[in-house]
């Protein structure tokens, strides 16, 4: 219940809802003050959540900033790469990779440099109709570019955060895989991972990709020109916020 509900949430944080929610109340309202007000509106919620200066920062400060080699440990027993990253073209029979693969692209040095001793994939089918298993297709494509099969664990129930920290410390407690464990997933959605893992009795060491605030510019185009694609970052920032907050309530994090 608490997935399909999660799914329903996910909806409704879309800035581009809100603003299409505006322009269809303005359109059937008969008050003409309100479909002013309401039009307005729609305009606003686009402009503040396009204008890529207003987002990024936002998104900076909540950001769990990327690590150099340096900072890392000397050696980790295993690496927990959280899921999103891939998918299959069944038309094409051909790995997709999505824009948050260096979850596991930045991780691949350190396990052939022999800082990282296996890989735990962690991901199950996040969507309501369960076509794929994903952690299942990343662990084939890293067997075919070298990974040792001994090297990979994979975790294929997890549905979300919450149970990619379940699962995933289940079966290294299963499996006695010796500490310090390194975490990989997005700046962005580090601090919920970290609370969960922590709530599941694992400490980690995070491992943050996929920085989205980092090229910060104070050009007129920058500032002022709204972006299509700005409001797809402001979702999975909303999506954090409420994730984090949904699942202290349920006592996930």
């Amino acid at each position: 219940m608490f997935f399909i509900i999660s799914k329903v949430l996910d909806f409704l944080i879309a800035p581009i809802v809100w603003s299409l929610g505006c322009l269809l109340w303005a359109f059937f309202t008969k008050n003409p003050k309100r479909k002013k007000r309401l039009f307005l509106g729609s305009i606003l919620i686009l402009y503040f959540f396009s204008n890529q200066a207003i987002f990024y920062q936002f998104s900076h400060a909540w950001e769990m900033q990327p690590r150099t080699k340096a900072s890392l440990k000397a050696e980790y027993g295993v690496a927990i790469i959280l899921g999103g990253i891939v998918s299959i073209d069944h038309q094409h029979k051909s790995v997709e990779f999505h824009s948050n693969s260096d979850r596991f692209l930045n991780v691949l040095p350190l396990y052939f440099e022999g800082k990282v001793k296996k890989l735990l994939l962690s991901g199950g089918s996040g969507r309501i109709i369960k076509d794929q298993i994903e952690a299942g297709v990343l662990e084939d494509y890293l067997l075919s570019i070298g990974v040792a099969a001994e090297d990979l664990i994979t975790e294929e129930k997890s549905q979300n955060t919450y149970e990619n920290a379940k699962y995933s410390a289940g079966l290294i407690r299963e499996k006695k895989i010796e500490g310090p464990y390194l975490l990989s997933t997005s700046t962005t959605h580090m601090r919920r991972s970290v609370l969960c893992f922590k709530k599941q009795g694992l400490d980690v060491d995070p491992f943050p990709t996929d920085q989205v605030a980092y090229n910060l510019s104070i050009d007129p185009y920058f500032l002022l020109v709204p972006q299509a694609d700005t409001m797809q970052k402001w979702y999975w920032l909303i999506h954090e916020w409420v994730g984090i907050l949904t699942y202290k309530l349920m006592g996930y994090c």
